[in-house]
C-alpha cells in the first residue's frame, strides 16, 4: 500500500475522532482532562508564563499584533520579489552584507513563509476571539496564549537569522547544512508550540455550557489539529526520507490549514456584522466536511507517483473546489442579507470581499495546480503567481477582517479611524487582484513565446513585471495602513466600552434556572443590549415588576425602586431620549465624559442638566445612580443603564410625543 494512503487515512481518522468528541463530549473523563489541561497552561513552564498578562483578550490581541507585523514584512518581500523579476540586479548591492540568491527563488520562498506566518498569527488570533465568545468570554489562559505567540515568533526569527549569521561567518556556505537542520527542527518546534494553543481553545469551548459549538470555533480547532499533525509528518517524514508523507503534509499545511482558518474568521465576522444567521446550513456542512477529504488547489507540487495515485489525486483536486465554493456562496449570501450593516463595518466588508475573490483564485489555482500536479509544466510559474495572489489577497483581507472586527472586541475599545480601515481593505483588494492579473499576463506572454519555438524572438514582459510591482505596492500600503489602525485602536485612551454589545450576533440567550452569572460574563459570551434574555421561571409582583427566579448578578435579591424625589426626573429624561431618537449606546458614550467605560453620579447629573430636565442635587443624582447600579460598584455600565431605561419605558409606556398627538 502506498505510504500516502496510510498517512492520509490516519490523519483523517484523528480529525474525525476529534470532530465527534467536540460534538458529543468525552463523558466523565472530560473534567479530569480539563484540570490537567489547565495545569499545563497556567503552570508550565514555571515562572515564564507568569510574566505575561492574563487579562481578558490579551492572548488573542498578542497574536493579532504579531499577525499584522508579519503581514507588513511579507508585503515588503512580495514587492521586492516582483521588482526582482523585473530587474534581477536590483538587489545585488546587498551581496556585500552576505545576501545571496540565484534566480530569486529564495526570495520567493521567504515571501511564502513570512506570509504563511502572518496568516497563522492573524487568523488564529481572530478565531480565538470567536472561541472565547463561544465559551465564557475569555480564553482558558490568556497568559499562555501570549507566551506561545512570543515564543513562536522567536523560533521563526531564529530560523531565518541564524543561517544568515552562520553564512556570514563562512561556515559551510556552499551547501549550508545549518539552514537545512534549522528548518527541519522548526517544523517540529512549531508543532509542539501549537499544542498548548489547541488545548487552550479546547478548554475554552468546553465551558460553553448549553450553547452549540460555533462553526468558527470548529474550524479553528480542526485547523490547529491538522497543522500540528502536518508539522510532525514533515519532521518525521524528512527523517525517514518518506517523500509521500512530506508531500501530503505540505498539502495539509498549505491547503487545509489556511482555508480552515479563513473559514473560521469568515463564519464569525460576516454573520455577526450582517446581524443575520448563516444563510445555508447545508452549505456550511459541505464546507466543513469536504475541506478535509479533498485536495485544495493551492501550492500544488509534482506528485511523482504511479498512475492510480495521480488519477485519484486529480479527482480529489477537482473536488477540492467544492468546499471553497460552498463557503464562499454561503458567506456572500449571508452578507447580502444584511448588506446595509456590512457596508458600514470595515471588517465585514473585507471579509465579504475576500469570499467574493476566493472562487476566482480557486479556479485559477485549479488549472495551474493541475498542470503542476501531473507534471506537464506547460504553464510555467503561473501557479506560483496565483498561489501568492490568493494568499496575499484573500488571506490578507481576512486577516484585516478579523483584526478590524475581533481586535476591538478583544480589548474592549472601538475601532480607531474606520474610514482608514475601509481604505486599507480596498487597497489590499485592488492591489492584490490587479497585480496578480498583471503578473499572470506577463507569465502567459513568456509561455506563449516559448511555446511558439520561433527563433530570435524574446518575450519582452518586463513592462508587465514593472506594472505588477507598482500595483502590488498598493497592497503593501494597505497592510501598513491596517497596522496603523490596529496600533491606534490598541493605544487609544477610550476606556473599556462594551462595543460588542451593539452588534451582537445573538438574538436570544437562555439563563438556566439556579445558575449564576455576571453582566461581564454575558457580554463576553456575545450577549448585547438587544439580546432577548430567556429565563426558565418568573413570577409577577403586585407592582407589575418581574422577579427573575435565577440567582444571577443581573438581579439583586430585592428590587430597587427609583427614589420618589428622582423618579419623575428619570421619566422625563427617558421621554427626552425617546423624543430625540437617541440610542442607549449613543447616550452612554455622551455621558461617559472621561472615557472610563463607567458613569458616575457627577457625569449622570451633567447629562440631566444638558437635557434641560429639572436639575437634581448631587445627592439625588447619587441616589439615582445607586438605584440602577446592579453590581454594586458605585458606577453604571452600559447594560445597567440599558436595563434601567427599558424598565422605565415599560412601566410608564413611554412613546415619542409625536405618536401621542
Amino acid at each position: 500500500m502506498e505510504t500516502i494512503f496510510i498517512a492520509g487515512g490516519f490523519m483523517i481518522a484523528l480529525l474525525f475522532a476529534l470532530s465527534q468528541s467536540l460534538a458529543k463530549g468525552v463523558g466523565s473523563i472530560g473534567g479530569a482532562l480539563q484540570q490537567i489541561g489547565l495545569f499545563i497552561l497556567r503552570k508550565n513552564p514555571p515562572g515564564l508564563v507568569d510574566i505575561f498578562d492574563d487579562k481578558d483578550g490579551s492572548g488573542s490581541r498578542t497574536w493579532m499584533n504579531f499577525g499584522m507585523l508579519w503581514l507588513v514584512f511579507a508585503g515588503i518581500l512580495g514587492f521586492l520579489g516582483g521588482w526582482h523579476n523585473y530587474d534581477p540586479t536590483a538587489l545585488d548591492s546587498l551581496a556585500s552584507v552576505g545576501w545571496s540568491y540565484d534566480d530569486g527563488s529564495s526570495l520567493n520562498d521567504a515571501t511564502v513563509n513570512f506570509l504563511s506566518i502572518a496568516l497563522m498569527y492573524g487568523l488564529v488570533g481572530s478565531a480565538m476571539v470567536a472561541a472565547a465568545r463561544n465559551g465564557n468570554g475569555r480564553l482558558a489562559s490568556e497568559a499562555n496564549a501570549s507566551m506561545v505567540g512570543v515564543l513562536l515568533s522567536a523560533v521563526l526569527l531564529a530560523t531565518y537569522l541564524l543561517p544568515f549569521v552562520f553564512g556570514f561567518l563562512d561556515i559551510d556556505t556552499s551547501e549550508n547544512p545549518v539552514r537545512t537542520v534549522l528548518f527541519s527542527l522548526e517544523t517540529f518546534v512549531v508543532g509542539m508550540l501549537l499544542i498548548p494553543v489547541l488545548i487552550n481553545v479546547l478548554i475554552t469551548v468546553s465551558q460553553r455550557g448549553e450553547q452549540e459549538l460555533q462553526t468558527s470555533a470548529w474550524f479553528l480547532i480542526m485547523g490547529l489539529a491538522a497543522y500540528i499533525l502536518s508539522m510532525l509528518y514533515m519532521f518525521f517524514g524528512d527523517l525517514a526520507d518518506a517523500t509521500q508523507v512530506v508531500w501530503f503534509a505540505e498539502r495539509v499545511a498549505l491547503g487545509w490549514v489556511p482555508l480552515a482558518l479563513m473559514f473560521a474568521v469568515g463564519y464569525h465576522v460576516v454573520p455577526m456584522a450582517a446581524k443575520q444567521p448563516i444563510w445555508s446550513a447545508s452549505l456550511r456542512s459541505a464546507s466543513m466536511l469536504l475541506l478535509f477529504v479533498t485536495v485544495p488547489p493551492f501550492f500544488m507540487t509534482d506528485a511523482s507517483a504511479g498512475n492510480f495515485v495521480t488519477n485519484l489525486g486529480a479527482i480529489l483536486l477537482t473536488l477540492g473546489l467544492l468546499p471553497i465554493f460552498a463557503a464562499s456562496i454561503n458567506l456572500v449570501m449571508t452578507a447580502s442579507s444584511g448588506l446595509s450593516s456590512v457596508v458600514k463595518h470595515p471588517g465585514a466588508m473585507a471579509g465579504t470581499m475576500a469570499f467574493l475573490a476566493l472562487p476566482f483564485f480557486a479556479v485559477g489555482g485549479y488549472f495551474t495546480g493541475m498542470d503542476t500536479f501531473v507534471g506537464t509544466g506547460e504553464l510555467g510559474s503561473m501557479a506560483t503567481v496565483v498561489d501568492l495572489g490568493a494568499l496575499f489577497t484573500v488571506g490578507g483581507l481576512l486577516v484585516l477582517a478579523g483584526v478590524f472586527t475581533n481586535y476591538p472586541l478583544a480589548i474592549g475599545k472601538p475601532l480607531a479611524t474606520p474610514s482608514t480601515a475601509t481604505m486599507a481593505a480596498w487597497l489590499v483588494l485592488v492591489g492584490g487582484v490587479a497585480s496578480t492579473l498583471t503578473f499572470l499576463t506577463g507569465e502567459f506572454t513568456a509561455n506563449a513565446v516559448a511555446a511558439s519555438e520561433v527563433e530570435d524572438v524574446v518575450a519582452n514582459n518586463g513592462g508587465f513585471y514593472l506594472t505588477g510591482s507598482a500595483l502590488f505596492y498598493l497592497l503593501g500600503i494597505g497592510a501598513i495602513l491596517a497596522t496603523m489602525v490596529t496600533i491606534r485602536t490598541g493605544i487609544s485612551a477610550t476606556g473599556r466600552s462594551i462595543d460588542s454589545t451593539v452588534s451582537s450576533d445573538m438574538s436570544t440567550y437562555t439563563l438556566v434556572e439556579g445558575s449564576s452569572t455576571t453582566i461581564r460574563s454575558l457580554i463576553g459570551r456575545g450577549v448585547g443590549v438587544d439580546t432577548e434574555l430567556i429565563v426558565s421561571a418568573g413570577e409577577s409582583s403586585d407592582g407589575g415588576s418581574t422577579i427573575i427566579g435565577v440567582d444571577a448578578s443581573l438581579h439583586n435579591d430585592e428590587i430597587k425602586e427609583f427614589p420618589a424625589t428622582t423618579a419623575q426626573a428619570m421619566v422625563d429624561f427617558v421621554q427626552y431620549l425617546v423624543d430625540s431618537n437617541q440610542s442607549v449606546f449613543q447616550l452612554f458614550r455622551s455621558m461617559d465624559l472621561d472615557d472610563s467605560g463607567k458613569i458616575d453620579s457627577r457625569e449622570f447629573l451633567a447629562a440631566l442638566e444638558n437635557s434641560n430636565i429639572n436639575a437634581l442635587s448631587s445627592i439625588e443624582a447619587a441616589e439615582l445612580v445607586e438605584s440602577m447600579d446592579l453590581d454594586g460598584d458605585g458606577e453604571l455600565n452600559l447594560p445597567e443603564l440599558d436595563i434601567a431605561i427599558a424598565q422605565i419605558k415599560r412601566d410608564h409606556n413611554i412613546t415619542p410625543n409625536s405618536e401621542e398627538e
